[in-house]
């Protein structure tokens, strides 16, 4: 072996261009002392500008020189002595694993290269040996993240709220309230107390707005970043044998994550217990493996564990509500309900599915569930739309259960109760869940012409060509999400049929922002849909949009930008319904970084208080949701609005975020 093993490899002897030599691993578990550095390792005592180093030691395999002459490169990295055995990259069931941390960095990116090219010139061994690599990199930058998160919430503890004097006003209102969200910040203002004091479960409490500036940085929810910061102070105050295992790359965050979650209904005593058990389980086994093993450790510590989530859970997570799928479909989801009520819900569904597949309705089983599902829901009855069988005329009794259905909708069945088929348990249709007998007196029909009736208390924001059918730009529901061109005609039909239903029209900007408003008065049909195709010849000019918005009666007021000229200033604290529109309709959601709650769910905040000289203008006035309105008058924090619609959140720390008003789809 040679004593220099890169001597010669250059022109008069001098080492190749390449990587520098690495330094030494610095993991959560390795010691960053100099002192404490084997004698012969970079860090311990040789130049700082490497241009002598030591040899590697005679047992380190390199028998042979790096291979030289043309055409052959050779891949030279320079480690420390106690790392010269590459073997350690991948590990083994006889070699441990290399630690994760900047050495394991420095010889992945040598191996892979830059964008990665490098992983087609090595063999599979190494592919393998890449793959554990990256996996243990994963968990130690989860370690990282989640050490600075605890840390930066141990240095921002909660701040005792101050005693309210006066009386609070109310919870929710529908503009400014500067007042109410000021006693809710006082949990964010005054001086900072000492250190927090870990709860009796061992969890670390932390003032609310701290998430606030993570959020904005990681492009999260505040509530995503309060979740996030929470989870890491859990796991290192909680678990901290799990929680070191993942700094040394020995299980991966989705271990951690089980371990928790199953954990997390345990005191910190047993937590305590808990944790080497599972941390070492959670090298050997797959996740549905530890899930199961985690289950059982958690009942034989805490027999009455598995009833005390079960309530907990049902008190703060149950909820019910729709969301939007990727498809462009959407769906409903309903969880931590009480198990006999959902078993009974289910079999009722699936009752209704088998009387609408027994009544001639039709479809597969599947399509029939989903059918009786959403009749339940809008107490409806699709059985009312079929056509009566040859020779029974819809004056005759169509069969058990399913009264005629006459020119006026529904008629009395046979037994003159107004029935039409078995309702909720065994009831007729036509009756609530307890049997008794809806206001109407009968189910609602369903079928082609009598689709969903919604009445628009939610935003439904569609282009008026796509609305015309002229265009495919999508549309919008407020806290929903994007509707495609088809679903949004779909949804102004439906909002059509309720005459709860108001219309109102904004023009935009042509980089997509409100340019003015109006509201129409009364109730109006929607938008007229697509013209059927005509015969091939050139048609008329389209004016189906000019006549519809004449019909509307809307008279356009416009929206303020750049500079303001306070023409729809009011003298009073509570905006009028028409500036309120105004506003909501130039930003649509809650004006804070990242936020995404509709601005018709938040309040209108003066963002310079209206007390201190603030107007109840479009210049001053803003959407914010209850959290950053308490938010923006936290200690350390400030809003500026230097033009209508363009907010500036400064955060403790001197940074600055930037709002602009929203831009609709062209």
């Amino acid at each position: 072996m040679r004593e220099e093993p890169f001597s010669g490899s250059g022109p008069g002897g001098e080492e190749p261009e390449g990587p520098a030599p690495l330094p030494a691993e610095n993991g959560p578990q390795h010691n960053l002392d100099p002192a404490s550095e084997p004698a012969g390792s970079p860090s311990a005592g040789s130049p700082s500008d490497g241009s002598a180093s030591e040899g590697p030691p005679p047992d380190s395999g390199w028998d042979e020189a790096p291979p030289e002459g043309p055409g052959e490169q050779g891949l030279f990295v320079c480690l420390p002595a106690e790392n010269m055995e590459l073997a350690r990259f991948g590990g083994d069931d006889q070699t441990p694993p290399m630690a994760p941390g900047p050495l394991l960095a420095m010889v992945a990116a040598a191996v892979a290269g830059g964008d990665g090219a490098g992983l087609a010139r090595v063999p599979e061994d190494m592919l393998f040996a890449m793959i554990s690599g990256g996996r243990r990199m994963s968990s130690w930058a989860t370690w990282l993240e989640f050490s600075a998160m605890r840390e930066l919430a141990l240095r921002h503890p909660v701040v005792p709220r101050r005693p309210p004097t006066a009386p609070a006003a109310p919870e929710a209102p529908a503009a400014g309230n500067e007042a109410a969200a000021g006693n809710e910040a006082a949990a964010g203002t005054g001086a900072a107390s000492a250190a927090p004091v870990p709860a009796d479960d061992g969890r670390v409490q932390f003032d609310d707005f701290v998430a606030d500036e993570v959020s904005y940085d990681l492009r999260m929810s505040w509530h995503g970043a309060a979740d996030r910061i929470s989870y890491a102070c859990d796991l290192a105050g909680r678990l901290p044998v799990t929680f070191a295992a993942l700094g040394a790359g020995l299980i991966d965050p989705v271990h951690a994550k089980i371990i928790s979650e199953q954990t997390d209904v345990l005191s910190a005593a047993d937590a305590a217990k808990a944790d080497p058990l599972l941390a070492a389980a959670a090298q050997q086994k797959t996740y549905a493996e530890l899930r199961a093993a985690a289950a059982k450790l958690v009942l034989k510590l805490d027999p009455e564990a598995a009833e005390r989530r079960k309530q907990a859970r049902r008190k703060n997570d149950a909820h019910v509500r729709p969301f939007r799928e990727d498809s462009g479909n959407a769906g409903m989801t309903a969880r931590e309900l009480p198990s006999d009520e959902v078993l009974a819900s289910w079999q009722h569904v699936e009752q209704r599915a088998r009387e609408l597949r027994a009544a001639g309705v039709p479809g597969s089983l599947r399509e029939l569930r989903i059918r009786a599902y959403l009749d339940l829901l809008q107490e409806r009855d699709s059985r009312l739309t079929l056509t009566p069988a040859p020779g029974q005329d819809r004056g005759q009794d169509p069969g058990p259960g399913q009264g005629p259905v006459g020119d006026d909708g529904p008629q009395p069945g046979p037994g003159g109760n107004g029935g039409n088929g078995p309702g909720p348990r065994g009831g007729p249709a036509g009756t609530g869940p307890d049997g008794h007998a809806r206001p109407d007196g009968h189910a609602r029909p369903a079928g082609p012409g009598t689709g969903p009736s919604l009445a628009a208390l939610v935003n439904l924001t569609v282009p008026l060509a796509t609305a015309l059918g002229l265009s495919g730009v999508p549309g919008e529901a407020g806290g929903f999400g994007l509707l495609d061109a088809g679903t949004a005609r779909d949804l102004l039909a439906a909002a059509g049929r309720s005459p709860h239903t108001r219309w109102c029209v904004t023009v935009l900007y042509p980089d997509g922002t409100a340019a003015a408003h109006g509201c129409a008065t009364g109730r109006h049909p929607p938008p007229p849909g697509p013209e059927p195709p005509g015969p091939d010849q050139r048609p008329p000019p389209d004016t189906r949009a000019e006549d519809y918005l004449r019909s509307l009666g809307v008279r356009l007021v416009p929206i303020a930008r750049g500079s303001c000229d306070h023409r729809h200033a009011e003298p009073g604290y509570q905006p009028s319904r028409k500036l309120q529109h105004l506003i909501r309709t130039r930003s649509t959601r809650c004006t804070a970084p990242g936020c995404g709650r509709p601005a018709a769910r938040c309040d209108l905040d003066h963002t310079l208080a209206w007390d201190k000289g603030g107007l109840t203008c479009e210049c001053d006035l803003a959407p914010v949701c209850r959290h950053h309105h308490r938010c923006k008058q936290a200690q350390g924090w400030q809003l500026t609005q230097p033009e209508p619609g363009v907010l500036q959140w400064r955060t403790p720390h001197g940074r600055t975020f930037t709002t602009t008003p929203t831009e609709y789809p062209l």
